[in-house]
């Protein structure tokens, strides 16, 4: 039986977690500047976001196979915290899909459905403000911060002027993508970090 490391392994899987999931958003993201920016520009948009999400899994693979050396030893109190913020990321995570669909509704029900991506943009964005407390993450204050102002932003050039919803629309995929991978860099580092503790 292979010996335990310093590595908890909740924390391992919170990053393997991580990093499938930004696999999934930076593909979905860049993905959607295929309609809007047909062609060669979004093509390569795309590409970029793929080849980016397979090393997100890649990496979380890598990470996955220490698991069997990863510490199962937590106090009380870090089963206590464990149990609230797992239950808290699912109240968020909930309360962010309820969102994008009632949103999602309401602007195709007013006859402004050319508002949805940027909206949804926004309430993804928004999400990352209550996980940083959850998680005591300074960089998801900043991820919010910056997906939001690119939802918002989004929201008011088509309000406000005549653009293209296309190209609004791929600005904001851009925007969200760049988010999305800049936060599966950062689980990427991690797991680094997380398998040289598991070697050592």
């Amino acid at each position: 039986m292979p010996e335990e490391s310093s590595v908890p392994r909740g924390l391992l899987d919170g990053v393997v977690v991580g990093l499938v999931l930004m696999a999934v958003f930076t593909t979905a993201w860049s993905a959607n500047t295929l309609g809007t920016w047909p062609g060669a520009l979004g093509t390569a948009i795309t590409a970029v976001g793929v080849l980016a999400s397979t090393w997100f899994v890649v990496t979380a693979v890598r990470l996955a196979r220490t698991r069997g050396r990863a510490s199962t030893a937590t106090t009380p109190e870090e089963q206590r915290w464990q149990k609230r913020a797992g239950m808290a990321f699912g109240w968020v995570f909930t309360a962010e899909a309820v969102l994008i669909v009632v949103a999602a509704n309401v602007l195709g029900g007013i006859g402004r459905p050319d508002l949805v991506l940027p909206a949804i943009a926004l309430v993804v964005g928004v999400h990352f403000y209550p996980m940083a407390r959850i998680f005591r993450r300074r960089i998801d204050t900043w991820l919010a911060t910056a997906l939001s102002a690119v939802g918002l932003a989004g929201l008011l050039v088509l309000l406000l002027t005549s653009a293209s919803r296309d190209l609004v629309w791929g600005v904001v995929a851009c925007g969200a993508a760049l988010t999305t991978g800049a936060y599966g860099v950062y689980f990427t580092r991690m797991a680094t970090a997380l398998r040289t503790r598991a070697r050592s």
